[in-house]
């Protein structure tokens, strides 16, 4: 399901590079520029220090007593990956779909970028000792990136449910053991900032322009959406 997703991003930016460059450009600066992003950041990474005094104590309430059902954690761990392919479809189906599809594969590329730049950086060791790639949760980020995205191409009835999803996919990581609850908040956060980074570009792009041209003594007002 990864190598399905990892070609249409390919696919996406072989066929926009110039376009691509300027969609990361523009986003990433709008991710750390944006006023809300700012204050979502700040705040992510004040409660990501804050949940970090507490990793043990709570990984081990939740290997005792587990935070959710097994099937419905299985299914969080999936729709991780899983989401991801759903929004692809819902893209391709969708009314300028070129726009649209430009800025979840950029988002999606700066999000990887980050979130495994992130991992093999810090180098934390998940709690099962299986690697060193423990923060931030990749899953939770890229699931918090599907939401941000559904939320802003398609609205709270598709966000808000999107959103659900994610925060049980981040929850199911700590479930199963693979990621401390300090990983997934700063990985739902960074999905989340970077959708809405990302966002600007697509609206900016997306809205009408409209212009007014004089005409001799007359006036015409005409409207421009990009292509």
């Amino acid at each position: 399901m990864r190598v399905i997703s990892i070609i249409l991003i390919l696919f996406s930016i072989l066929a926009g590079q110039t376009s691509s460059t300027v969609y990361f450009t523009d986003g990433f600066a709008q991710t750390v520029s944006n006023k809300s992003n700012r204050w979502l950041l700040i705040g992510g990474i004040l409660g990501t220090g804050i949940a970090s005094k507490y990793d043990n104590r709570f990984n081990d309430y939740a290997q005792a007593n587990g935070l959710m059902p097994n099937q419905m954690a299985k299914f969080g761990d999936y729709w991780g990956i899983g989401g991801e392919l759903l929004l692809w479809g819902a893209l391709l189906t969708s009314e300028n779909k070129n726009e649209k599809f430009k800025y979840a594969s950029t988002a999606f590329v700066a999000n990887g970028l980050l979130t495994y730049g992130l991992k093999f950086g810090v180098g934390r060791n998940r709690p099962n000792g299986k690697n060193n790639r423990s923060f931030p949760s990749g899953h939770t980020s890229n699931s918090f990136l599907t939401a941000t995205i559904a939320q802003e191409i398609f609205g709270p009835k598709i966000g808000i449910p999107a959103y659900i999803l994610a925060g049980i996919t981040g929850m199911s990581r700590i479930h199963d053991n693979e990621h401390y609850l300090s990983d997934v908040i700063f990985g739902a956060v960074l999905g989340t900032a970077i959708g809405r980074g990302f966002g600007q570009v697509y609206k900016q792009n997306d809205s009408p322009i409209v212009g007014i041209v004089p005409q001799s003594q007359h006036m015409k007002i005409y409207l421009v959406w990009p292509l």
